[in-house]
């Protein structure tokens, strides 16, 4: 484990968009799989309009990150999706 590894993963998710949304595809369907293992199962959009009905921060930050997967490219200076994925 190394600082400088972790510099260089994040500096490719914001340098190249291919390999950003292959990421936040792979994370997304695998959300989806730990969701319907643990016996629940709705939709993606679903989620999303349920979640739009909760206060923000209301998930906490552990629950904020499994809940966010954001398709958008953080800004150099980083990108703060309100207890998203990126920070």
């Amino acid at each position: 484990m190394s600082q400088s590894s972790a510099r260089a993963f994040l500096a490719k998710i914001i340098d190249e968009e291919g390999f950003r949304k292959h990421l936040i595809g792979e994370l997304s369907n695998r959300r989806m799989e730990l969701i319907r293992e643990a016996g629940f199962d709705f939709s993606e959009q679903e989620l999303e309009q349920v979640k739009a009905s909760f206060p923000p921060g209301a998930f906490g930050h552990e629950a904020g990150w499994f809940c966010n997967v954001v398709d958008e490219q953080p800004s150099k200076g980083g990108h703060c999706c309100s207890s998203g994925l990126w920070h």
